[in-house]
């Protein structure tokens, strides 16, 4: 019998030690009330709990699913641990085959219960772990157990877990920060690759070891290896810098992290700001996506306002786009002082399958030079200019479309006159607000912060939050916005349209039309603002407030709509 509760011990099943369905040891009903007295019916309980911990525990190690890092190695430490309970029990059949003063269940069970809370609390460990998914957030679930257990031996139990897993993280942290390689074949690291091919952070998978600040950092590092690794351009420098690196332990991540940032960003700053590329590229980016350079685009409308009439037939779209690129080219040479190889890193092109006229088709092409593409103006980036670039282009034309339009309409009616002047006041201020109180504010703001820093990493940042300020302020990201602006500009193309070629018949009523649909966007525009206003505070107040004033200066356009809607009133 001593044989057998050792073997059941084992976390194996014999002929008198049998296994239920749930998973749990008991005796034989055959054997259970046979020369057994009623003490050492209460001392085998707690071993029956014993090898049931133990089986549980041993199932799980040799589940090899093959499918996660982390849990591997948690398997291979509850195994570990396993196989030396299980060799402690044969060191106990062997004295008792020796004739040791271990005698009957009573020495069994003075041997092994300093076991007995390890395997309980390890069987609640698995059974946390079993509820996850395979990643880093599993040495959290581990650092749980181990900081709510006052037993030191238990402790030291869970650290030997929580140090398998912690080899696993660093080794990672280690290959992208040195190699730029993600040693990751399950997805379970921090920093994944999206589905444009680039590397983002998934935020609810950052182990409590780190902070965001560390992983934002870590992925900088790593973005800036491949960047210099696929351009090879790693020096001798940066490989004996990362050979002293591996030799770091993971106890001092921090100082692993932060000195792997410190290089790169100074690598990599001195690196685009070399031959002064970075400035080359923010000047012709700004000259051009932001239209501070407004000849540029005044000239290239006037060359390009037929190709634009209506939609594009795919069979001309290829024709199109050459004579846009030849366009602007011709556009850029005459008013961009800039090199030529610069220049030509621009290019326009129309997307085949967005909805619109042409005008809301362009988009600009800019290819920066190495690693700024890669870094800083990512297509991503470069969406978010083209979105600015597009409103900027359409209330350039538009407010050229109304500046030509005054001989034609010079000698008619106030209304037409009124219309004409309250679409360029509006469109005009509008433009102004973007351009001067809100790109060059912000251009401002960040120049100052490049003059402050030789550092890539806080340039970056300070570049992020320059375009997410300007895409804020121009309400990119507000639909009711993007809505009326739209109109407004439809609205302004249509009365332009009225009067292109020869004095049109029985315009009055049309402009009427106009100009009640004129009021009702005003109206909601100001509504918009106003809400917008009322629900900011602090910086955020500022620019709605300027675009307010310069909408309604001297409330020009609010109180011309009461006037307006008062008469209508008293006719009524």
């Amino acid at each position: 019998m001593i044989r057998e509760m050792l073997f059941m011990l084992s976390g194996r099943p014999g002929a008198l030690f049998v296994m239920t369905d749930n998973g749990q040891f008991e005796m034989c009903s055959g054997i259970a009330d046979v020369g057994l007295c009623q003490s050492e019916k209460e001392i085998i309980k707690p071993l029956l709990k014993i090898g049931s911990n133990v089986a549980y525990l041993s199932t799980f190690a040799e589940e090899r699913k093959n499918d996660s890092l982390y849990l591997d190695v948690i398997q291979q430490s509850i195994s570990k641990y396993v196989t030396d309970f299980q060799e402690e029990l044969v060191e106990i059949e062997i004295a008792i085959l020796e004739g040791s003063v271990i005698l009957g269940i009573t020495g069994i069970h003075s041997r092994i219960m300093p076991f007995t809370l390890q395997l309980e609390y390890l069987k609640e460990l698995v059974d946390a772990i079993k509820l996850q998914k395979g990643n880093c957030l599993l040495i959290d679930t581990i650092q749980h157990y181990r900081d709510h257990c006052g037993v030191t031996r238990i402790i030291a139990t869970f650290q030997e877990v929580y140090n398998t897993c912690r080899k696993v993280l660093h080794k990672q942290l280690i290959s992208w920060m040195l190699f730029g390689k993600l040693l990751d074949p399950y997805n379970e690291f921090f920093i994944q690759v999206d589905d444009s091919k680039g590397f983002v952070i998934i935020g609810e998978m950052i182990p409590s070891c780190l902070t965001v600040s560390l992983a934002q950092q870590v992925l900088f590092v790593g973005e800036s290896v491949v960047a210099l690794t696929e351009a090879q351009d790693l020096s001798e420098e940066d490989w004996d810098f990362m050979g002293k690196l591996q030799k770091i332990p993971f106890e001092n991540v921090v100082e692993i992290i932060q000195q792997c940032r410190d290089q790169m960003a100074r690598r990599l700053w001195n690196l685009v700001t070399e031959k002064d590329r970075l400035n080359r590229s923010l000047n012709m980016i700004l000259n051009t996506f932001l239209m501070k350079k407004g000849d540029i685009f005044a000239f290239f409308i006037h060359q390009t306002e037929a190709i634009f009439d209506g939609h594009f037939p795919s069979a001309q779209l290829t024709s199109n786009q050459f004579a846009l690129q030849q366009r602007l080219m011709n556009s850029l040479k005459k008013y961009l002082d800039e090199e030529e190889t610069e220049i030509e890193r621009l290019s326009m092109n129309i997307t085949p399958d967005t909805p619109g006229q042409g005008w809301d088709r362009v988009f600009l092409d800019y290819k920066t030079e190495w690693p700024l593409g890669v870094l800083i103006f990512t297509p991503e980036t470069m969406e978010t200019y083209n979105k600015i670039f597009r409103l900027l282009l359409n209330l350039r034309r538009i407010q050229l479309n109304l500046n030509a339009l005054w001989k034609n309409v010079a000698s008619l009616d106030k209304p037409v006159l009124e219309l004409r002047w309250n679409l360029q006041h509006v469109l005009i201020h509008l433009s102004q607000y973007i351009q001067i109180d809100v790109i060059e504010v912000q251009k401002s703001i960040m120049d100052r912060q490049m003059d402050k820093c030789h550092d890539f990493d806080k340039f970056r940042a300070a570049h992020a939050n320059f375009l997410v300020v300007i895409a804020a302020q121009t309400f990119l990201h507000v639909p009711a916005m993007q809505a009326c602006f739209k109109d407004l500009i439809h609205l302004a193309l249509k009365f332009c349209g009225l009067f292109r070629n020869d004095r049109p018949k029985a315009f009055l009523p049309v402009v009427a039309e106009l100009n009640l649909e004129f009021e009702r966007l005003m109206q909601l525009l100001f509504s918009l603002l106003n809400g917008m206003y009322q629900q900011s505070s602090g910086t955020t107040m500022e620019p709605i407030a300027q675009l307010l004033l310069r909408l309604d200066f001297n409330y020009y356009l609010t109180e011309g709509l009461q006037r307006k809607t008062n008469q209508l009133l008293e006719e009524i």
